[in-house]
Protein backbone atom coordinates (compact mmCIF):
# COMPACT_ATOMS: atom_id res chain seq x y z
CA UNK A 1 0.00 0.00 0.00
CA UNK A 2 1.19 3.34 -0.90
CA UNK A 3 -0.53 6.43 -0.10
CA UNK A 4 -3.47 7.17 -2.60
CA UNK A 5 -3.50 10.70 -4.00
CA UNK A 6 -7.01 11.61 -1.72
CA UNK A 7 -4.50 10.64 1.15
CA UNK A 8 -1.85 12.49 -0.25
CA UNK A 9 -4.46 15.80 -1.01
CA UNK A 10 -5.91 15.41 2.39
CA UNK A 11 -2.66 15.49 4.25
CA UNK A 12 -1.18 18.32 2.88
CA UNK A 13 -4.33 20.22 3.13
CA UNK A 14 -4.40 19.34 6.94
CA UNK A 15 -0.64 20.52 6.94
CA UNK A 16 -1.30 24.14 4.98
CA UNK A 17 -4.19 24.35 7.51
CA UNK A 18 -2.53 23.76 10.47
CA UNK A 19 0.03 26.38 9.90
CA UNK A 20 -2.54 28.49 8.87
CA UNK A 21 -3.52 28.41 12.55
CA UNK A 22 -6.74 29.37 13.82
CA UNK A 23 -7.91 31.28 10.82
CA UNK A 24 -10.74 30.06 8.36
CA UNK A 25 -8.75 28.74 5.23
CA UNK A 26 -10.57 28.86 2.02
CA UNK A 27 -10.16 25.47 -0.58
CA UNK A 28 -9.21 27.87 -3.35
CA UNK A 29 -6.18 29.22 -1.20
CA UNK A 30 -5.22 25.94 -0.24
CA UNK A 31 -5.39 24.41 -4.20
CA UNK A 32 -3.19 27.19 -5.50
CA UNK A 33 -0.93 27.09 -2.44
CA UNK A 34 -0.42 23.50 -2.71
CA UNK A 35 -0.71 23.24 -6.56
CA UNK A 36 -3.80 20.84 -5.85
CA UNK A 37 -6.94 20.50 -8.24
CA UNK A 38 -9.59 22.20 -6.83
CA UNK A 39 -12.54 20.18 -7.45
CA UNK A 40 -10.87 16.62 -6.03
CA UNK A 41 -9.74 18.78 -2.94
CA UNK A 42 -13.20 20.02 -2.57
CA UNK A 43 -14.22 16.42 -2.04
CA UNK A 44 -11.69 15.35 0.26
CA UNK A 45 -11.82 18.62 2.69
CA UNK A 46 -15.44 17.35 2.74
CA UNK A 47 -14.76 14.19 3.74
CA UNK A 48 -12.25 15.49 6.42
CA UNK A 49 -14.98 17.02 7.47
CA UNK A 50 -17.60 14.51 7.72
CA UNK A 51 -14.69 12.23 9.32
CA UNK A 52 -14.02 15.20 12.44
CA UNK A 53 -10.85 15.92 11.46
CA UNK A 54 -11.99 19.82 9.88
CA UNK A 55 -14.66 21.89 10.39
CA UNK A 56 -16.09 24.26 7.98
CA UNK A 57 -18.24 27.33 7.35
CA UNK A 58 -20.07 29.27 4.80
CA UNK A 59 -20.21 32.31 3.45
CA UNK A 60 -17.90 35.19 4.08
CA UNK A 61 -14.97 34.68 6.79
CA UNK A 62 -15.82 31.21 5.79
CA UNK A 63 -13.38 27.92 5.16
CA UNK A 64 -12.29 25.26 6.73
CA UNK A 65 -9.99 24.64 9.98
CA UNK A 66 -8.83 22.01 12.21
CA UNK A 67 -11.55 20.46 14.40
CA UNK A 68 -8.95 18.48 16.40
CA UNK A 69 -5.40 19.98 17.59
CA UNK A 70 -2.73 19.17 15.45
CA UNK A 71 -0.97 16.98 17.52
CA UNK A 72 -4.39 14.85 18.25
CA UNK A 73 -4.53 13.39 14.79
CA UNK A 74 -2.45 10.65 13.53
CA UNK A 75 -2.22 9.66 10.26
CA UNK A 76 -3.61 6.69 10.39
CA UNK A 77 -6.65 8.31 11.26
CA UNK A 78 -6.69 10.50 8.08
CA UNK A 79 -6.03 7.68 5.93
CA UNK A 80 -8.49 5.72 6.97
CA UNK A 81 -11.36 8.65 6.44
CA UNK A 82 -10.10 9.26 3.00
CA UNK A 83 -9.26 5.45 2.00
CA UNK A 84 -11.31 3.47 4.45
CA UNK A 85 -10.46 1.34 7.62
CA UNK A 86 -8.91 -1.50 5.09
CA UNK A 87 -6.95 0.77 3.62
CA UNK A 88 -3.31 -1.27 4.83
CA UNK A 89 -4.69 -4.73 4.36
CA UNK A 90 -4.62 -6.55 1.19
CA UNK A 91 -1.92 -7.52 -1.85
CA UNK A 92 0.62 -5.02 -2.70
CA UNK A 93 -0.21 -5.71 -6.11
CA UNK A 94 -4.10 -5.91 -5.90
CA UNK A 95 -4.12 -9.40 -6.49
CA UNK A 96 -7.74 -10.71 -4.71
CA UNK A 97 -6.42 -14.15 -4.28
CA UNK A 98 -3.56 -13.48 -2.91
CA UNK A 99 -3.17 -14.34 1.17
CA UNK A 100 -1.67 -16.83 3.26
CA UNK A 101 -2.90 -19.56 1.61
CA UNK A 102 -1.70 -18.21 -1.83
CA UNK A 103 0.72 -16.01 -1.66
CA UNK A 104 1.90 -13.74 -4.22
CA UNK A 105 5.91 -13.37 -4.76
CA UNK A 106 6.65 -10.75 -2.16
CA UNK A 107 3.20 -11.74 0.23
CA UNK A 108 5.80 -12.22 3.35
CA UNK A 109 7.88 -9.54 2.61
CA UNK A 110 4.77 -6.84 1.74
CA UNK A 111 3.36 -8.19 5.08
CA UNK A 112 6.17 -7.40 7.36
CA UNK A 113 6.41 -3.73 5.46
CA UNK A 114 2.93 -2.87 5.57
CA UNK A 115 2.98 -3.21 9.32
CA UNK A 116 6.07 -1.01 9.95
CA UNK A 117 4.30 1.34 7.65
CA UNK A 118 1.16 1.01 9.66
CA UNK A 119 2.85 1.39 12.76
CA UNK A 120 4.38 4.33 11.48
CA UNK A 121 1.45 5.82 10.79
CA UNK A 122 -0.34 5.00 14.21
CA UNK A 123 1.88 7.40 16.04
CA UNK A 124 2.78 9.97 13.66
CA UNK A 125 0.94 12.99 14.00
CA UNK A 126 -0.07 15.95 12.15
CA UNK A 127 1.93 17.91 14.57
CA UNK A 128 5.16 15.99 14.05
CA UNK A 129 4.79 16.09 10.18
CA UNK A 130 4.80 20.22 10.83
CA UNK A 131 7.91 20.38 12.57
CA UNK A 132 9.49 18.67 10.22
CA UNK A 133 7.89 20.44 6.52
CA UNK A 134 6.60 23.61 7.91
CA UNK A 135 9.23 25.90 5.91
CA UNK A 136 8.28 23.71 3.10
CA UNK A 137 4.55 25.13 3.33
CA UNK A 138 3.90 29.03 2.68
CA UNK A 139 0.78 30.54 3.67
CA UNK A 140 1.82 34.07 3.15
Amino acid sequence: MLLSRSSEYAVQALLYIAKSSDKMVLAKEISDRQSLALPFLGKILLSLVKGGLLKSRKGRGGGFSLAVPPDEITLIQVVHIIDGQDAFEGCVFGLPQCGAENPCPVHDLWMDTRDQISEIFEHRTLAQLLDLVSPRISTD
